[in-house]
């Protein structure tokens, strides 16, 4: 009984937790006796008020320099339920570019962490070398309309699950768009998950993911150009080689886009024998029936509001490619309008 009172004695956690969710204030001033008396029951009941309340306050996010430091993956499910969960900008945000790129990870189904640090390095990296301004984070509280006053374009990198953003963090994004702003996509945001309450973001992407191969995962196959005039794909009219995990689509994107490549399943071994009731994932034998790159527009006028959707980006290395990094930088031209002013590329 002694080292229970020494133990318990010494757990603020325990302490705080009884005070704050049980009422519990007055037993933190007890005498010695009394405390000796309910130690045995209190013994018990600290372990269910903990779990109720939990031993600290919850995950917080710092941003610093466009970054989040201290956020593990797993904290990522509960972005929206954290009580004081609140948004911050750095001081750096204050010395930032107009006109920046606002780079968001956030999470709350699969998580694609390779692919996710691939894009942000490869942006980052972009920015560091054209003296540009960009913002990295996984908080969702950034989508406020006063918040991306500052930007140009969203990049949502591999941004999953249906409660990722609520609903009025999902309507600053769509009036940015709507109002002109720019927005790439990268693979995992398309795997559906991020749509399921999202009817917005789901008919932009146009396309419900059905799965990936697993026999292997990562497959080298045949990127074909399928619009090799627009501005996003010049230069790369023979297309490109890369390795990847290649998403399968349920049929042709809808609305009205233009299919800027294609995949050539000639070339890798589209099955998934490891898991879902789908094994083959095949979408037809010419590469304009396997959609893996696609433009659109929108906005109220011609040439505002540019998306891009690419379903490459599962691993760091795929970032590495010279092809595909390409079609990236001429990708984030043409959101911004730095390319096609005239908007002769909206479908």
């Amino acid at each position: 009984m002694q080292h229970l009172n020494h133990h318990l004695s010494k757990s603020f956690a325990v302490k705080k937790c009884l005070a704050k969710c049980c009422g519990l204030c007055k037993f933190c001033r007890m005498t010695s006796f009394s405390r000796f008396l309910t130690y045995s029951a209190l013994s018990c009941f600290s372990l269910i008020a903990l779990s109720a309340c939990g031993q600290d306050e919850g995950p917080t996010h710092s941003d610093s320099h466009g970054a989040v430091e201290g956020a593990a993956s797993q904290s990522d499910t509960k972005m929206q339920k954290v009580k004081g969960h609140k948004f911050k900008w750095p001081r750096s945000y204050d010395y930032m570019a107009e006109n920046a790129v606002l780079v968001f990870s956030g999470t709350t189904d699969w998580r694609h962490d390779s692919g996710i640090a691939g894009a942000t390095g490869f942006w980052t990296g972009e920015a560091d070398k054209d003296g540009t301004g960009i913002f990295t984070t996984e908080h969702p509280g950034v989508f406020k309309a006063e918040n991306l006053e500052k930007f140009s374009v969203i990049v949502f990198n591999s941004v999953t699950g249906p409660d990722v953003l609520n609903a009025s963090q999902k309507a600053a994004v769509e009036t940015f768009v709507s109002n002109g702003g720019g927005m790439i996509l990268h693979h995992g945001s398309g795997d559906s998950s991020a749509t399921e309450n999202w009817p917005w973001l789901r008919d932009l992407l146009g396309a419900k993911f059905v799965s990936h191969p697993m026999a292997p995962q990562l497959q080298k196959a045949h990127v074909v150009t399928l619009a090799p005039e627009h501005p996003v794909m010049e230069g790369l009219s023979e297309g490109f080689f890369h390795v990847d995990e290649w998403y399968t689509f349920d049929g042709p994107v809808k609305g009205k886009v233009t299919v800027l490549s294609g995949l050539d399943e000639s070339t890798y071994s589209p099955v998934n024998t490891v898991y879902g009731d789908v094994s083959d994932l095949r979408m037809g034998p010419e590469p304009s029936d396997h959609p893996i790159i696609w433009a659109k527009c929108l906005g109220e006028t011609k040439g505002t509001g540019r998306v891009v959707y690419s379903a490459l980006g599962h691993t760091v290395e795929s970032y590495a490619n010279a092809g595909h990094q390409t079609m990236l930088r001429q990708a984030m031209a043409w959101v911004k309008q730095d390319t096609d002013p005239e908007g002769s590329f909206c479908p």
